[in-house]
This record gives C-alpha cells, sequence and structure tokens, in this order.
C-alpha cells in the first residue's frame, strides 16, 4: 500500500505535464478517448459484479471481478505496447495522447484496486 501513493503522484505529476492544451488536434483527442473508455468500462463492471457478489451474501474478491481487474491492467500493458509503437514511428501528438491518458488510465486503476479490497473486506 505505501508503493500506491508515490506511484499516483508519479501519475499526477506526469498528467499535469502531458495534459492537453487549447490546441489540441483531433488525432490526440481521439488517442485520449480510445485509451480511456476500455479501461473506465471494465473497472465499472468489476466494481459492479463486486457489489454483485456482497448483496448475496458472500465474503471475499468475487472472481469475476477479479478477472475484470486483470484485464484492465492487459489493457493499460496493451497501451504501453501502442505507444511505443508510435513513438518509434514518431506520432508526436499521439504519443502524447497515450501518454496523458496512461496516467488517467493509472490513477483509475489504483483507485479501483482500493474500492475492491474495501468491498471485499480484505
Amino acid at each position: 500500500m505505501t508503493i500506491l501513493i508515490p506511484v499516483a503522484v508519479i501519475a499526477g505529476i506526469l498528467a499535469w505535464v502531458f495534459r492537453p492544451q487549447k490546441g489540441t488536434i483531433k488525432t490526440r483527442r481521439a488517442s485520449i478517448l480510445t485509451t480511456v473508455i476500455p479501461p473506465v468500462i471494465v473497472a465499472i463492471a468489476a466494481l459492479i459484479f463486486q457489489l454483485l457478489h456482497n448483496a448475496t451474501g458472500n465474503a471475499g474478491v468475487s472472481d469475476i471481478s477479479n478477472i475484470c481487474f486483470i484485464i484492465g491492467i492487459s489493457l493499460i500493458g496493451a497501451a504501453v505496447l501502442a505507444l511505443l509503437g508510435f513513438a518509434i514511428a514518431r506520432k508526436v501528438e499521439i504519443v502524447k495522447g497515450i501518454g496523458f491518458s496512461l496516467n488517467i488510465v493509472v490513477i483509475l486503476s489504483i483507485l479501483e484496486f482500493g474500492l475492491l479490497e474495501g468491498l471485499a473486506r480484505v
């Protein structure tokens, strides 16, 4: 748990550095949306499945919410690989957009992890 605080601070600083400017072009906006939306949907699904698991009276972590969390982490890994590919291809605006959205997704996954553990009463 103590490592999560520095990771969140670093992600916040990087999000500030990579923040979109007023003249953000369409490709950068599209890369932000395509990187952020799938992990957000998976995180919401994981929280819903954990709440449904808790509603049945079971204590512990739901297997489905664990799978959703792992899928979300896998999507972050895929975004990092896409970031590296676009960086090699020198697509600067797309790289900036993916870099900004990766920071948002990392902060989201930290919050999701905390919420899932809190809901599971672990």
